[in-house]
């Protein structure tokens, strides 16, 4: 495989790249040609083939789909928290399973419904990255035949523990005690409970999203 040609790249710097990529054999990562001609051929596209630049681009083709602002600042931060310090600056066609549990494995025990997202969005971000020809399959970040045999199970790390909730034959009482509440909170808490919507849907809640006359409720997104 090339190196660079002389004397943009310096022989001892050539020599540095050899010892890297004997290195990334002997670890078992993807062949250094592979990962080589992908990044180049991104490059000569003029697209970003690291990690980082890979996953903002996909983020911004991907979330005008998202109706959740919720949803699409998650996906940010998750990825920035989590995945960038780690395999930020990693060309795509580089990234092997161990680089993948190593960001995961941090969190996978102790914020197992976070870990889960993280690898969820590492997955489909290189899934992209292999569609557009920056990488080869199989993805490392897959559960399934992959991350499956490295990680135990979310269900079997830490049983959720689900809010309290109001017994079904104690809400009519709860309802008429509510109603007697004059403030702005107890009516935004009996709306939720007669709409079953989130609370943030009601807090975010306009006039224009209402219909008096229909009685429909149309809960606008962004």
């Amino acid at each position: 495989m090339r190196l660079g040609p002389y004397p943009d790249i310096s022989l001892a710097e050539a020599r540095q790249r050899a010892t890297d990529c004997r290195k990334q054999r002997r670890d078992h990562r993807p062949a250094p040609r592979k990962a080589h001609t992908a990044a180049s051929a991104a490059a000569c596209r003029g697209q970003r083939s690291d990690v980082l630049g890979v996953a903002e681009e996909f983020i911004a083709r991907k979330e005008a789909g998202w109706r959740n602002p919720k949803h699409r600042q998650q996906w940010r931060s998750t990825l920035a928290t989590y995945a960038y310090p780690i395999i930020g600056d990693f060309s795509v066609a580089a990234v092997d399973t161990g680089l993948v549990v190593q960001v995961l494995d941090p969190i996978w025990a102790m914020k197992p419904e976070t870990a889960s997202q993280v690898q969820g969005r590492i997955e489909e971000v290189l899934d992209a990255a292999t569609v557009r020809d920056h990488r080869e399959r199989p993805n490392p970040a897959q559960w399934k035949g992959g991350l499956a045999h490295l990680l135990p199970a979310r269900a079997k790390v830490r049983k959720v523990a689900h809010h309290a909730a109001l017994a079904f034959d104690e809400m009519p009482a709860f309802l008429m005690a509510l109603q007697r509440h004059e403030s702005m909170a107890a009516r935004a808490l009996e709306f939720a409970i007669l709409t079953a919507a989130r609370t943030d849907e009601v807090l975010g809640a306009t006039w224009g999203e209402i219909d008096l006359d229909t009685k429909v409720w149309t809960i606008q997104f962004g």
